[in-house]
């Protein structure tokens, strides 16, 4: 009888780590030519519309690794993590760069990897101005979005953006150095947060919106931050706001259930749609 036991104990422990494996090995890396550069992709195969990853300023899309099998797990959809134009493996076009060129390009590589017409977006921080910029350039396409600690437009005014441009004025041959894509994204602030204002209040697809306690900023900033964020949720009734009292700007990492059970809710509420 014991060994009996054993054994259904051992084939059961040798399905799931056989089934690990095969998630596993659905991960897959990628180059996409966007026109005169590549962007770099990691994908994750599945069925039904792709969940597309946007990384706040200075990361790339290895950010959200850890997020992938537990929501292949519960969703079994596609999902998109890439790296934008000047980080990671992804090469950059210096002449044309700006947000909305980028947000071209990345439409075109989706319709490359045969996803068309039907998204859902995950964005992280600066990823939030990426995001509602393809939301209106692709009307009806996105069919909801999760939104962490993103850049609102209530708080980020064209004046702060100039401020925050002087800040980095001294160390830009540093960043040229060291990351090609910030040193740009440096350059384009002004531009990026235009961008957004422009876009913002267009946007009507549903949202949830994620929080955190301890944002980028410290205090008065960090008051200013979180509240700007909850006005901005608060301003559409297709909006749902969270705040992760105890998490740093990187929600994920420090509370990535959290995230994740709001992904899923949210996919599978918009899919059904």
């Amino acid at each position: 009888m014991y060994g009996l036991i054993y054994n259904l104990r051992f084939c059961i422990l040798l399905l799931l780590t056989i089934l690990g494996l095969a998630v596993k090995a659905q991960l897959r890396d990628t180059l996409i030519n966007v026109g005169n550069h590549n962007l770099h992709f990691t994908l994750m195969e599945g069925k039904g519309i792709p969940i597309i990853f946007e990384s706040g300023a200075g990361n790339d899309g290895s950010v959200w690794l850890k997020l992938l099998e537990p929501l292949s797990n519960k969703l079994g959809a596609p999902l998109i993590t890439y790296d934008r134009a000047g980080f990671g493996k992804s090469e950059i076009d210096n002449v044309n760069i700006s947000l909305t060129n980028e947000v071209k390009d990345l439409k075109t590589a989706l319709q490359q990897l045969g996803y068309r017409d039907r998204y859902f977006f995950v964005a992280h921080s600066f990823g939030g101005n990426y995001t509602m910029k393809f939301i209106t350039t692709n009307p009806g396409q996105v069919v909801g979005t999760v939104m962490i600690d993103i850049v609102s437009p209530y708080l980020m005014t064209m004046e702060r953006s100039k401020s925050l441009k002087r800040e980095y004025a001294s160390e830009l041959d540093n960043i040229k150095k060291e990351s090609l894509g910030f040193y740009h994204l440096v350059l384009n602030y002004e531009a990026s947060t235009a961008v957004l204002h422009e876009v913002a209040d267009k946007i009507n697809v549903p949202m949830t919106i994620i929080g955190s306690g301890k944002s980028p900023f410290e205090e008065p900033d960090r008051s200013l931050f979180i509240a700007a964020l909850k006005k901005f949720a608060d301003q559409k009734s297709n909006r749902r706001y969270l705040l992760a009292q105890h998490a740093e700007h990187h929600v994920f990492y420090d509370e990535p259930d959290l995230v994740i059970d709001e992904i899923v809710r949210l996919y599978q509420q918009t899919e059904v749609k």
